[in-house]
């Protein structure tokens, strides 16, 4: 074992360094305190940029880390909220996200806009001469738009020639001191085992994918809880150490393609994550993994193994793992007649599964592992109700096709909506009706599934006078008993004016002349189903 204690304390002896510095500014000037990290296992999806805390404020200035211009600007309800994107000359884009507002000239520009479209969702797009942008310009102001948790700051990397996200710590991000060792709190599997950071106790699989590691990563004591940068791992014959320096499998969170970023399900242990909530990254890659696997990949057979573990966080701290585990391929997912198939380009099949008036099908390569679908129907719930099985993370869009009975209301039949939630997340899904008389609907979710429609139009209250990008603004309640808000429009006194709606607070808010005490507002808002309300208030 000499060869690899020599090869850890190489790596646990040189701080991760920037492959290159071509920053001139930092996006905040702030002490950076990180809220999320690049690449981070979310529900459904890897976290693309990095989370900058703004000390629980909103409005500290945003800046321009490089010479560039502006290449899009952004303002719609969820999703990065306020946001705008800057190409620079070294080929990158950088994107700024769930800001509270724009520089005059680009907050003009969204509003001037906004009148000529009679639109408040806006996706601009500008070419190199139109914004020039210098680095350290203010070029916004941080804030909590969209569906941000919380004030902070999202700040990506991006390669411009396709727009995959890159771990902007390598390009010069300072994501500041990290003053917390990384743990390896435990390893578990598939089938319920759980072994300390060191164990002796020998762990049974039958895949090398049935291993999960849960791992504790903080900047700070009590911070919150951040991913790693990479992990690499070697399997041993306990009979014959080979003591080889190449792992067997690694992975490094350098980039990765919006198209593949719900590989994130099948990156966490997802039966360990739908037993306990937690997510446990895998030892070793499934069908179809993102590019963050390295192209090499052993997969040791029936035996048993010193498993070794090591992992790595942004700031080069990190921590090993070792013990025995003994692989036993009779109840292998991968295992064929006689020979244990290579997951690695395997797609799985296409299928089609019925139950009463439902009909599922799923074309090639939808499921992340091999299945053998069972539906079953849930007789006690009051709504239409199926289970799915197995949990399995999903990659396509599957078809669902509903036959509403004899007697469903025509008027209910494009207001229908399909409801999927799986341990990951849920989706509401509006259905489509077709020729053949069914209801068609497209949703990345295998798990449970209810039916059930909207006819219920959004409510409008009014809440009260308050400021909203440093100025006076009125707020109103806007929500859906369902469904998302597809479409607003203010009026005051008869004029079109931009609005803002703040979708996770359910918040519509006007910004008004400070002028006018009295004021008529007419609103109207419609959601998915195409449920409409028109409200009016009168403000003395």
């Amino acid at each position: 074992m000499i060869v690899r204690l020599f090869f850890f304390i190489f790596l646990t002896s040189y701080p991760l360094i920037a492959q290159v510095n071509l920053f001139k500014n930092q996006p905040l000037s702030l002490e950076p305190n990180l809220a999320g990290s690049f690449g981070e296992l979310r529900n459904h999806h890897f976290h693309s940029g990095v989370d900058l805390r703004t000390q629980g404020k909103i409005g500290q200035p945003v800046l321009a880390v490089q010479d560039g211009y502006l290449k899009r600007l952004v303002a719609k309800p969820n999703g990065f909220g306020m946001a705008l994107y800057i190409a620079h000359p070294s080929g990158h884009t950088s994107v700024y996200a769930h800001l509270d507002r724009f520089i005059d000239t680009f907050q003009d520009l969204i509003i001037k806009t906004s009148f000529k479209r009679k639109s408040n969702r806006l996706d601009l797009s500008f070419s190199a001469n139109d914004y020039p942008v210098s680095a350290g310009d203010t070029i916004g102001w941080s804030g909590n738009s969209g569906s941000s948790s919380g004030p902070h700051l999202h700040f990506e990397w991006r390669d411009s020639r396709n727009e995959e996200p890159l771990n902007p710590v390598e390009y010069g991000l300072d994501i500041g001191k990290d003053q917390v060792e990384p743990k390896i709190l435990s390893v578990q599997t598939k089938s319920g085992q759980k072994v300390n950071c060191i164990w002796s106790d020998t762990l049974i699989i039958s895949d090398w994918q049935d291993i999960g590691v849960e791992i504790l990563e903080q900047q700070h004591i009590g911070g919150p809880k951040l991913g790693i940068k990479s992990m690499s791992v070697w399997i041993e014959d306990i009979n014959e150490p080979n003591q080889q320096e190449a792992p067997d499998f690694s992975w490094n969170m350098k980039r990765f393609s919006f198209s593949d970023t719900r590989g994130a399900d099948g990156h966490m242990q997802h039966n360990i994550h739908s037993r306990t909530r937690k997510r446990t990254y895998r030892i070793a890659p499934i069908s179809q993994p993102a590019k963050i696997w390295n192209k090499v990949y052993s997969f040791p057979g029936n035996g048993i193994y010193d498993l070794t573990i090591m992992i790595e966080t942004f700031s080069g701290q990190t921590a090993i793992s070792k013990g025995p585990v003994k692989r036993d391929g009779h109840n292998s997912l991968w295992h064929g007649p006689d020979k244990t198939i290579s997951p690695i380009g395997w797609k799985s099949p296409p299928g089609e599964i019925k139950i009463d008036n439902m009909i599922i099908t799923w074309s090639q390569g939808s499921f992340m592992e091999p299945m053998k679908p069972k539906i079953e129907r849930d007789d006690f719930s009051k709504k239409v109700r199926w289970v799915c099985e197995p949990d399995l993370p999903v990659i396509k869009s599957i078809n669902y096709y509903w036959t509403p009975p004899t007697d469903y209301p025509k008027e209910l039949l494009s207001k229908t909506v399909l409801i999927g939630n799986d341990p990951r997340g849920s989706s509401r899904i509006l259905g489509e009706p077709i020729e053949n008389g069914q209801i068609h609907f497209k949703m990345k979710i295998w798990g449970e599934l209810s039916i059930t429609s909207d006819q219920q139009s959004p409510q409008i209250n009014y809440v009260g006078k308050t400021t909203f990008q440093n100025k006076d603004a009125v707020c109103f309640k806007l929500k859906d008993n369902l469904l998302d808000i597809i479409n607003y429009r203010v009026e005051i006194d008869g004029k079109w004016c931009w609005a803002y709606y703040d979708a996770k607070k359910e918040n519509l808010l006007v910004p008004i002349p400070s002028a006018k005490d009295k004021m008529d507002f007419k609103i109207f808002a419609e959601d998915e189903g195409h449920n409409g309300t028109t409200f009016e208030y009168s403000i003395q």
